[in-house]
């Protein structure tokens, strides 16, 4: 749809202007003059969408029978016939490798090449029916339903850069999507007694103090991997989050990248005794001579498989159900709710980028508040 705007110019400012409702410039506060009717709206040329400008109408008509006339006149640049799904996801994971975080493009490349290539690779784009993806969703089945839904985004990713680029219309929008008929999982956690329970079977003084750290701060794996020396300020016990490490990368086993958003860039207060663990650490890491940066493992980050074969041999000798390690950071969640700390604190330190999101993950965790509600409205029937 077009937008039509008529032109603001002040005699004091000698330019087009702002104006309050009053016609008053917002610079100088002089009255304005208005001038010639302009309007705005997108068209495809070359398969790229464009804004178009049509400007000095007398009148807001005759600025929109200029559009319809534009309109009725212009054709757009036909969709590029015969683009095949392969030339189409090419295009587009190059497009998005330029846009995104390594971590980002690795997952849509793995996710596509596994599940939705294999199955569409002999399509043309623009013949791909809504039935044609209501069957690909259908062989899907054996996959859990957040999977799925991960799957269905990386088409639709795909699908609406076909109809925004190459004007090819987007069948998706006319397929349902998948239905969640999973029973809600409970969330694994561990209490603070069944982790250190846990810990007393890990002697590595570098594991031990890395599960400590995320358990005790509730930071992300990858933010965690990536602390160095100058992060922790042990004399105020804080701990500064900047960066990440990504295991999720094509062409090397991993690479230090910022936080997964602006958010997660925090810095963050730290019991006194884990302060005491890291300067530990320090003093042996200098003791044994170990080069690097990195608080854990000094030159590179700890290798995934020795991080989840400790853990998951520590539970077994501890015979304390396993958990991942994602699930240490919804363990200091559930530590902090259930000693009163407020969700907008429990959101600030884990760093979401919205509240919302803290408590739809664990608002089941917070206590039933309707007893001390019934307390507070109580006290003025009995004044």
């Amino acid at each position: 749809m077009p937008t039509f705007e008529q032109a603001k110019y002040c005699p004091n400012c000698k330019k087009n202007v702002s104006a309050d409702k009053n016609d008053r410039c917002k610079i100088c506060g002089g009255k304005i003059e208005r001038g010639a009717w302009s309007t705005r709206f997108r068209i495809i040329e070359n398969g790229i969408e464009k804004q178009k400008r049509l400007s000095g109408f007398k009148t807001k008509r005759e600025a929109n029978d200029a559009y319809a006339e534009f309109i009725t006149t212009y054709k757009q640049t036909p969709a590029k016939k015969n683009i095949s799904f392969f030339e189409l996801y090419n295009e587009y994971e190059t497009f998005l490798k330029s846009r995104t975080k390594p971590s980002t493009h690795y997952d849509f490349k793995s996710k596509t090449e596994g599940h939705i290539l294999p199955y569409f690779k002999n399509y043309t784009v623009e013949k791909i029916t809504p039935k044609d993806i209501l069957n690909w969703q259908q062989s899907l089945d054996k996959y859990s339903y957040n999977y799925k839904c991960h799957l269905r985004n990386c088409l639709s990713s795909m699908l609406r850069y076909a109809d925004k680029y190459h004007n090819i219309p987007n069948q998706l929008t006319k397929v349902d999507g998948f239905r969640n008929l999973e029973a809600k999982k409970e969330m694994a956690i561990w209490t603070p007694t069944q982790f250190e329970s846990v810990m007393e079977h890990v002697d590595d003084i570098i594991y031990k103090t890395f599960f400590h750290a995320l358990y005790y701060t509730g930071c992300r794996k990858g933010e965690m991997l990536a602390t160095t020396w100058e992060d922790w300020d042990l004399k105020n016990n804080t701990l500064n989050i900047n960066k990440s490490i990504s295991k999720k990368v094509t062409g090397a086993s991993w690479m230090l990248t910022t936080p997964k958003n602006a958010s997660s860039i925090r810095k963050i207060k730290v019991p006194e005794f884990l302060s005491q663990m890291i300067k530990s650490l320090h003093e042996w890491s200098k003791e044994n001579k170990i080069s690097g940066n990195f608080v854990f493992n000094g030159e590179k980050p700890l290798p995934e498989t020795s991080i989840c074969r400790i853990l998951k041999n520590a539970a077994k000798a501890a015979e304390v159900s396993e958990i991942r390690i994602h699930d240490f950071r919804h363990s200091h969640a559930s530590l902090l709710i259930s000693e009163g700390a407020s969700i907008v604190a429990v959101a600030k330190r884990l760093g979401h980028s919205n509240i919302e999101q803290t408590l739809n993950t664990y608002a089941h965790m917070m206590p039933n508040e309707e007893d001390t509600i019934i307390k507070i409205l109580g006290k003025k029937s009995s004044k």
